[in-house]
């Protein structure tokens, strides 16, 4: 089954499924989890990968915890050998890990360099440190030359800016200062963690996704900006913030046609769904700012959020998710944006688009000054598998 929502067994005879558990530990988070995996000698011995991994030895009846944190905190894959069913690999998040003895121990994932970051970020100390957030295992941070002979783990340290899956923002100002997250503010100092949410002081619902975006100003690096459905700002640390836009997302982005009914009726309410997904801030011009949305729009103002206007190139669909946009470091009015190519039929077909995604990615330069002729406006290039 693709997606667990009771654990079902067939007779011998395949004369039909029979439903034998209601646990919810084994099909929470379906989307995310749903591998199953049976051992080889013994059909009544069944293995569910999720926050933790549960065993059942009555054929899916009961289950119980095989396989916790330390090891990973999300597992998604079980690997039984099948001359050796005691011989197991199992993944997570973070690596994978061995047992020779039906799960009684396991190896580290420790030794393994599977890190998952999302962003990373430099700061301006010498030597300079370098920032990111890496899924499930938190924020961490290093720095670019080791006390020691060379970098190793004694180098490394652990931070809460940023959690596992945000941006991660050093404050040009103060050294040893970052943000990161939605938002938070942790000084190494004194280790003092402030939280510091923009949306707190503005009434309303905000949307977010796993990752939105938090950029200082590379003109003043007082000013630190915060992506939701609209722009926030602040100039004083994250003490108070300012609404800067307004909902610079797609009214209505549609549905994929080769969605299915079920699942395009439990969509959220409203039309509206998308968030900014990346903020390009200009070097040289102060209050350009070019903002790109997971739903195919990229907006820019140039009075610091007074008036916007949508410069999207016609080839962005509400599928396209413009995940990084770069304000040029020379050229006013000049930005480069990325985003995944979709099939140019402009259907949502996951498994083809997924692969294009990784493979390929299309980066435009957009110019402000031309941004109304498409031929004149925007150099387009498509990268390989190498680009």
């Amino acid at each position: 089954m693709e997606y667990l929502r009771s654990f079902e067994r067939t007779g011998q005879r395949l004369q039909g499924w029979q439903r034998v558990s209601n646990d919810r530990r084994i099909w929470q988070r379906g989307w995310y989890f749903g591998e199953v995996s049976v051992d080889p000698k013994d059909p009544d011995i069944v293995y569910v990968p999720n926050t933790s991994t549960y065993q059942s030895r009555d054929g899916g009846k009961t289950f119980t915890a095989f396989k916790g944190a330390p090891g990973g905190d999300d597992y998604h894959e079980l690997w039984i050998d099948p001359d050796e069913p005691r011989r197991m690999i199992l993944s997570s998040d973070q690596g994978a890990i061995v047992t020779r003895n039906g799960g009684v121990t396991w190896s580290s994932w420790y030794n393994q360099p599977t890190a998952q970051f999302y962003h990373v970020a430099t700061d301006n100390q010498f030597p300079y440190w370098v920032y990111g957030a890496q899924q499930d295992s938190g924020s961490a941070s290093t720095p670019s030359r080791s006390r020691y002979r060379s970098l190793n783990f004694h180098d490394w340290r652990p931070m809460d800016a940023g959690d596992e899956n945000g941006y991660v923002a050093p404050d040009p100002l103060s050294p040893g200062v970052v943000f990161g997250g939605f938002v938070a503010r942790q000084d190494f100092g004194d280790e003092q963690l402030q939280q510091l949410p923009p949306t707190l002081a503005h009434s309303g619902d905000y949307r977010r996704t796993w990752t939105l975006p938090l950029v200082f100003s590379p003109i003043d690096p007082h000013v630190l900006y915060f992506g939701s459905q609209v722009l926030f700002r602040t100039a004083d640390g994250g003490s108070s913030w300012q609404v800067l836009s307004p909902d610079l997302t797609r009214e209505d982005p549609g549905v994929p046609p080769n969605l299915d009914a079920a699942t395009a009726a439990d969509a959220p309410k409203g039309k509206r769904h998308g968030v900014i997904y990346s903020i390009g801030p200009s070097f040289v011009r102060a209050g350009e700012i070019w903002a790109g949305t997971d739903d195919g729009l990229i907006q820019l103002t140039q009075d610091e959020g007074k008036t916007w206007e949508n410069v999207t190139p016609p080839d962005l669909t509400p599928w396209s998710k413009v995940a990084q946009i770069e304000a040029s470091h020379s050229d006013a009015g000049t930005a480069y944006a990325v985003w995944p190519l979709v099939l140019d039929t402009g259907r949502c077909d996951a498994a083809a688009a997924d692969r294009l995604a990784c493979r390929r990615r299309r980066c435009v330069a957009l110019s402000s000054a031309n941004r109304h002729s498409h031929a004149d406006g925007i150099r387009s290039r498509h990268a390989g598998a190498d680009g």
